[in-house]
C-alpha cells in the first residue's frame, strides 16, 4: 500500500504560541501550553478536544504526562509545579520552589519523581505522588532549559544556557559529573532508548548527540538557520528530528550526521515536537498558535480517516470560535473553546 507522505493536518490550537506538546506513553493523548495560559487534552484519533483549562501560571512552558498519562504536569511564568489528574482535570498537587519562570518538566520513567527545571538556575526533584519537594538544586549559574531522565529513572541530567550538563542522582540529589558543551546554550534534552547517549537541541541552531560515558560529543547536525528549540529520537533509532525558529523541522541521518528530509509550513517558530509510539506520525507546536500532524510512516487507508475526524474537529472549533467573537461584541460572555475557566468536553 502506498504511504501518506504531504498530506499534513494543521489544527488551530489556541490564540497564541503553542510552546509546549507532550504525548501520552500510548500514543492516544496530546497535551499542549500556550503562551494565552491554556492547557488543552486532546484526542490523537480524531483531533477533538477533550479539555481545555486555564492553567494559571501565566505563559505555558511545559506540559508532560505521567508513565501511565493519569496524571498530566505543567508549569509557566511564576514559578509554580501543578500536577491534575487527566480524568478530570482536577488538581492533585500545586508547589513552589523556584524563584523564576519554569522552562522544564518531566516525570522520571519509573513514574516516582518529576522534576523541574527553572530561569533561576535550580533544578527541583518532586515526589511525583504527594508534590513533597525532595530536593532543591542550586545547579546552574543561568537558566535551566531541559531536564531529562535517563531511562531506568537512575540519573536526571539537566541542560543550561550556562552550556553545561549536569548529572544528578535523584535519590540524593547529589551532583555525579558535569559536561562542557560546545555551543551558546542549550534548548532541549532527549535520551537515546539504551541510556547510553543525549540528544541536545541547541541555542545556535545546531543539534549534537553526547555520549555521557565518555563526555564527548559524537555527532554535530547543522543546518538549521536559527536556533534549534526542540530535538527527539525517532523511536526506531536510526533518526533524530528538529524543530526550529526557522520554521522548519529537519530530520537527521544517525550514522552520517547528513540531512534526510525537510519539513516546512508553520509560519512561525517550531517550539515542540512529538513522535507516535511507533514513529509513524509526527506533531509540532508552534508560535503560529497551530498543532500540525505529519504523516512519516501511514498509509492511505491509515491516514484518511484520522486526517478527516482532525480537519472535521478544527472546522468545528473555527465555526465555534467565530460565535464567541460575535457574542463578545454583543457584550455577551463568551463560553468555550477559548474561555479562561475550566471546561470538560464530553
Amino acid at each position: 500500500m502506498q504511504q501518506v507522505t504531504d498530506d499534513v493536518v494543521r489544527r488551530q490550537a489556541g490564540s497564541d504560541t503553542i510552546y509546549t506538546l507532550a504525548l501520552s506513553a500510548d500514543g492516544t493523548r496530546l497535551a499542549s501550553g500556550s503562551w494565552d495560559q491554556d492547557v488543552a487534552l486532546w484526542d490523537v484519533a480524531t483531533g477533538r478536544e477533550l479539555a481545555r483549562f486555564n492553567g494559571g501560571v501565566g505563559r505555558l512552558y511545559s506540559v508532560a504526562f505521567n508513565p501511565d498519562a493519569s496524571r498530566l504536569a505543567y508549569a509557566g511564568n511564576d514559578g509554580s509545579v501543578h500536577v491534575r489528574k487527566t480524568s478530570d482535570c482536577s488538581e492533585v498537587w500545586q508547589g513552589k520552589g523556584h524563584s523564576g519562570l519554569v522552562y522544564s518538566l518531566q516525570f522520571s520513567p519509573n513514574g516516582i519523581w518529576l522534576a523541574s527545571g527553572s530561569e533561576d538556575g535550580s533544578i527541583c526533584i518532586w515526589d511525583a505522588a504527594s508534590g513533597e519537594l525532595k530536593h532543591h538544586i542550586e545547579g546552574h549559574s543561568v537558566y535551566v532549559q531541559a531536564v531529562a531522565f535517563r531511562p531506568d529513572s537512575g540519573l536526571l541530567v539537566s541542560g543550561s544556557r550556562d552550556c553545561t550538563l549536569a548529572l544528578w542522582d535523584p535519590l540524593s540529589g547529589q551532583e555525579q559529573a558535569r559536561i562542557d558543551v560546545v555551543t551558546n546554550g542549550i534548548n532541549s534534552m532527549a535520551f537515546s532508548a539504551d541510556g547510553k547517549q543525549l540528544l541536545l537541541s541547541n541555542v545556535d541552531g545546531s543539534v549534537g548527540l553526547w555520549d555521557l560515558a565518555a563526555k564527548s560529543l559524537v555527532l554535530e547536525m547543522t543546518g538549521h538557520r536559527y536556533p534549534s528549540w526542540a530535538a527527539l529520537f525517532h523511536p526506531r533509532g536510526d533518526s533524530v528530528a528538529s524543530g526550529s525558529a526557522d520554521k522548519t523541522i529537519i530530520f537527521w541521518d544517525l550514522k552520517t550526521g547528513s540531512e534526510r528530509k525537510r519539513l516546512e509550513g508553520h509560519e512561525k517558530d517550531v517550539y515542540s515536537i512529538a513522535f507516535s509510539p511507533d514513529g509513524s506520525l509526527l506533531f509540532s507546536a508552534s508560535a503560529d498558535g497551530s498543532i500540525r500532524v505529519w504523516p512519516l510512516e501511514v498509509t492511505a487507508e491509515q491516514w484518511q480517516p484520522m486526517a478527516a475526524a482532525w480537519r472535521a474537529a478544527d472546522a468545528k472549533d473555527r465555526l465555534q470560535r467565530a460565535a464567541e467573537q460575535t457574542a463578545a461584541v454583543s457584550n455577551e460572555k463568551p463560553k468555550g473553546l477559548f474561555g479562561r475557566w475550566f471546561k470538560l468536553k464530553r
